[in-house]
């Protein structure tokens, strides 16, 4: 079955089914993508289940996209009312949110907003009233709470750096949330982080002073903005195997969603066992074979499941040096399921994202012709797949900023845009040259120092892309996704 988590899967499915975990079997090794949609067991995976027990037979349950795309749960949308406090040399002293999460007919997850605690305000409100409507049910999708709650705070203090006559990168240095007071950091790099990206960006000649000022009908601007991240967490497990022939094999309980799970998790283990790649072999994704597994969501696959790899391998490195490489039929066996701690402190990501468009004022079309990405997510395992992540995540945004939308018949509440040709998903034809950088860190913690990649990606290019709207054509664009006819709207 497709599902994100394969141990949990089998757990629901079991306690809904009334029978032992044991009697429940998941296989999912591969799957093309998952977003949160996908978590745990899914109400797809119970139909085929019961169908499969009441026939006596297998049983394959295929959705048609049109089913899955109202079946199954979406990004929640969010209504967001800020205000906020400054004083005159820029500080922030003051923030209020008041925001409102359509969840559907059915709640399914919190419905929150996340952003003000970018900025290290000492005076904060935030009330957020989920709420029930006869729309699909929304749900968990890439990094939940983060992309529409750091696309509303952040252009609201666009807007304040704008009205204080403020470079927005000043603004932002000078307000975000920094070390000190209650917050004790495993390590802090996210001022490097927004000078870097400014730099590659060549920030202060692309940016606009005032905004809208450009006198072309095709006018550019620029935005930025920033993050700090935290995945979520959760154990796992991992165990390997090292037979007479000297050939390691590691069972863990990841599906591949896409993001080079079980790649990554074979270098992982090869590096602490000190062996090449090759000779490690990497079984996964089956609950009748694998250890148990948080679940690949919230973007903690490579630290959680990584750090049991890393765990298992020392613990298998210590039994060599003392038994030495087993002989004929035997076997040596290690296995780990730590509990991952940092003490008190908070382990975050820090990121920034740059942005430059075009905009067509005649036309409302909005063209990105230049997108720098700067995250520091530890030590990166695998450079490849970490920067496909970041660029994916980033499409992703950029499709939320300025295309995807449901759209429903006010006289029924019908979705009149279900599918990929409604929604107007971005292809790579669609999508801009996307220059991603890591610098890379180790604060003691995780895999070899290993952070969250999969999830941060998606959070920024929102805000990032509204904030360089803003600034070419002067108007703050506070409704997603910024189609030509709002921007058409708003400029006459």
């Amino acid at each position: 079955t497709p599902t994100q988590g394969i141990s949990n899967c089998r757990h629901d499915t079991a306690r809904d089914l009334g029978m032992p975990d044991d009697q429940v079997r998941v296989v999912c090794k591969f799957m093309g993508g998952g977003f949160g949609n996908k978590n745990q067991n899914q109400d797809a995976d119970l139909i085929a289940a019961i169908l499969a027990r009441r026939a006596g037979a297998p049983v394959a349950l295929e959705l048609s996209r049109h089913e899955d795309w109202l079946g199954v749960h979406g990004r929640w949308p969010t209504v967001q009312y800020y205000r906020v406090g400054v004083k005159n040399d820029g500080v922030v002293t003051a923030i209020d949110l008041r925001g409102y999460s359509g969840m559907g007919g059915y709640r399914k997850n919190s419905g929150g907003i996340s952003g003000i605690e970018l900025y290290g305000c000492p005076n904060v409100r935030r009330e957020v009233s989920p709420v029930y409507t006869n729309r699909t049910t929304s749900g968990n999708f890439r990094a939940p709470t983060y992309p529409q709650g750091f696309f509303g705070i952040q252009s609201m203090m666009d807007d304040v750096a704008d009205k204080m006559g403020i470079d927005p990168v000043e603004f932002v240095l000078k307000n975000a949330q920094h070390p000190g007071g209650t917050i004790d950091y495993t390590n802090y790099t996210l001022d490097e982080c927004i000078r870097e990206a400014a730099r590659q960006f060549d920030w202060t000649r692309r940016w606009r002073s005032p905004a809208g000022s450009d006198v072309d009908p095709v006018k550019r601007g620029a935005g930025m903005s920033f993050m700090l991240f935290r995945s979520a967490v959760g154990r796992s497990s991992a165990i390997i195997r090292v037979d007479s022939r000297e050939q390691y094999t590691l069972f863990v309980g990841v599906t591949d969603i896409g993001g080079g799970a079980k790649t990554t998790m074979g270098m992982i283990a090869a590096e602490a066992l000190g062996v090449p790649l090759a000779q490690v072999e990497v079984v996964s994704g089956d609950t009748d074979r694998c250890p148990f597994s948080v679940g690949e969501s919230g973007a903690r696959t490579t630290v959680m499941t990584g750090t049991a790899v890393v765990e298992a391998a020392r613990d298998l490195v210590g039994q060599l040096a003392e038994r030495g490489m087993p002989t004929g039929p035997n076997v040596l066996i290690a296995s780990a399921t730590p509990d991952p701690s940092t003490g008190g402190k908070v382990r975050n990501c820090f990121g920034a994202h740059f942005v430059e468009v075009e905009v067509d004022t005649a036309l409302g079309h909005v063209r990105i012709t230049k997108y720098v990405a700067v995250h520091e997510s530890g030590r990166i395992i695998n450079h490849q797949t970490a920067k496909d992540q970041i660029r994916g995540a980033v499409i992703q945004g950029i499709g939320q900023a300025l295309h995807e939308d449901l759209l429903y018949d006010p006289r029924n509440g019908q979705p009149l845009t279900p599918g990929f040709y409604g929604a107007r998903h971005m292809t790579h034809l669609d999508a801009p040259d996307i220059e991603t950088t890591f610098l890379e860190t180790d604060d003691g913690y995780g895999p070899f120092g290993g952070k969250y990649v999969g999830e941060s990606g998606i959070v920024l290019a929102p805000a990032a892309v509204g904030n360089a709207i803003f600034n070419a054509i002067g108007r703050r664009m506070t409704d997603l996704p910024i189609t030509r006819d709002k921007i058409i709207e708003a400029l006459t």
